[in-house]
């Protein structure tokens, strides 16, 4: 299974959902120029992406009931663009090919709260309180998984929230193992904040984001632990702090041009109202 990060755009008109269609992904500036502008509707992040999990204070003790807040963060290489089959002068990381002109990386920062729903914790409900993720273009590409660094220093190309509320997130496992929180998956969803139509268009500010998690990720027997999460160090696994193998890709939809219309002249209907109210 993979770890599914969708992007699905919700129509902003008559509540309904919006016909799906291609962005475009900009890599034709990479240095050297690939020549290719990517049918931008996906994102397979490989396999060996990690999650690194601080704060979890539930343990097998805990009694029913018992809840516990903790942040999850994630980071992760992109292994193709779009479908997978290979993608053309892309970049990808140890344990991938690592040839090609340019990378894709992402970095999300969420916070959770677990609740023990059985005696010894084998089960539990985690709900997801908020967060934060950003998608990097970078044309100098030097992720490295096992050092745990280069994932944060291309161009942010998108950007969005996490929210809670419709997010749920679930696990099952050992828990007080260190470094281990057994399987487990969520259902997130969010908004985009940020696009960079220097690479990708049209324009996916306020559309919706829906994200599902799987960890761990598929067997990988190269999976190397990183080192670092933006610059700061993992240290050794305990039950409280731990990094964990994560999956993930990404599907984007976009509205219909004429709908991106009909939005344009909504706002601007928005904005003569609250002129003339002023």
């Amino acid at each position: 299974m993979k770890k599914l990060l969708s992007l699905a755009v919700a129509s902003a008109l008559a509540g309904g959902m919006a016909t799906a269609h291609a962005a475009t992904l900009d890599t034709t500036t990479a240095t050297p120029d690939d020549g290719i502008l990517q049918n931008f509707i996906g994102i397979d992040w490989h396999n060996n992406g990690a999650a690194w999990v601080q704060g979890f204070d539930l343990t097998s003790a805990s009694a029913v009931g018992a809840t516990d807040t903790f942040t999850f963060t994630y980071q992760a290489f992109a292994g193709v663009i779009n479908t997978t089959s290979p993608t053309p002068n892309l970049y990808v990381a140890p344990p991938g090919s690592a040839t090609g002109s340019y990378e894709l990386t992402t970095y999300a920062v969420l916070t959770e709260t677990a609740t023990c729903l059985n005696v010894g914790c084998t089960s539990i409900s985690i709900t997801t309180n908020g967060g934060t993720w950003d998608v990097f273009f970078d044309i100098t590409p030097d992720a490295n998984q096992a050092a745990g660094t280069g994932f944060l220093d291309g161009a942010t190309i998108l950007s969005g929230t996490i929210d809670g509320g419709l997010s749920t997130f679930l696990a099952t496992g050992a828990i007080g193992t260190p470094g281990v929180l057994g399987t487990g998956g969520a259902l997130l969803v969010g908004t985009v904040t940020n696009t960079d139509n220097a690479y990708v268009n049209p324009d996916l500010l306020g559309t919706t984001v829906q994200a599902s998690l799987q960890f761990p990720g598929q067997s990988a027997p190269t999976y190397t632990r990183p080192a670092l999460f933006d610059g700061v160090g993992t240290g050794t696994d305990t039950p409280v702090n731990f990094v964990l193998q994560t999956d993930a890709s990404q599907n984007f939809s976009v509205p219909e041009p004429a709908t991106l219309a009909l939005i344009g002249v909504g706002l601007l209907g928005f904005g003569f109202a609250g002129r003339r109210r002023a």
